[in-house]
């Protein structure tokens, strides 16, 4: 095929791969019942994504996604915890201060809204960083951080395409069980690995 037809056919394989990476995340989160199953399967997805950004495509996907789902099962609902436990902090810390009534106080807003500002651009590199490197747990935040430090560009681009993915997923809500998630992971792995390479040249990453 050439021409046209050659451009129809790879545009309709990468709707094909969105679409059923994306079912098999929405499956595997239900599966776990939502709590334990929302951070193995987003993990999952973002190995699946990761292989693809790398230019292997042609990955037998249930397997690879099944294979880490299950061999990333704990460690990614340990890191899920501390992400959810530092997001309640945040959010709570923010509404007490917005309740507060004396003046001077409100002054807070200001570190606490920093803060929260470097927590949501981490976290933007937690499962890329999870999935792309081979580190300790409690070297995955530090890494994401690190990097996103010092790639303002990317995270300017994740934070910007991110937000646009966001907003047509908003207006079209049928695209939800379809490329909610693996659009945005894609997104994310795509820049994070531009991101890692860069990173590679200006810092060692810890182990």
């Amino acid at each position: 095929m050439e021409g046209l037809m050659k451009g129809f056919y790879t545009f309709s394989l990468w709707v094909a791969r969105l679409a059923y990476v994306n079912i098999l995340w929405i499956f595997f989160t239900i599966a776990g019942l939502v709590v334990l199953g929302f951070y193995p399967a987003t993990t999952a997805m973002f190995a699946v994504v990761r292989k693809w950004v790398l230019g292997d495509c042609d990955i037998p996907v249930f397997k690879t996604f099944w294979s880490n789902y299950k061999k990333e099962f704990v460690k990614s609902n340990i890191l899920g915890i501390f992400i959810s436990i530092f997001a309640f902090i945040m959010y709570s810390s923010l509404n007490i201060i917005s309740s507060v009534t004396i003046p001077p106080l409100k002054v807070l807003y200001i570190p606490n809204g920093l803060v929260t500002l470097l927590f949501l651009l981490t976290v933007l590199y937690i499962f890329p960083v999870f999935v792309h490197y081979d580190v300790k747990l409690t070297k995955v935040a530090k890494n994401a951080f690190i990097i996103m430090t010092i790639n303002p560009i990317s995270t300017f681009c994740m934070v910007v395409l991110t937000g646009f993915l966001l907003f047509i997923i908003y207006k079209f809500p049928g695209l939800i069980p379809f490329f909610s998630g693996s659009m945005i992971s894609f997104l994310l792995m795509f820049l994070s690995n531009y991101a890692f390479n860069r990173a590679s040249k200006v810092v060692e990453i810890k182990y």
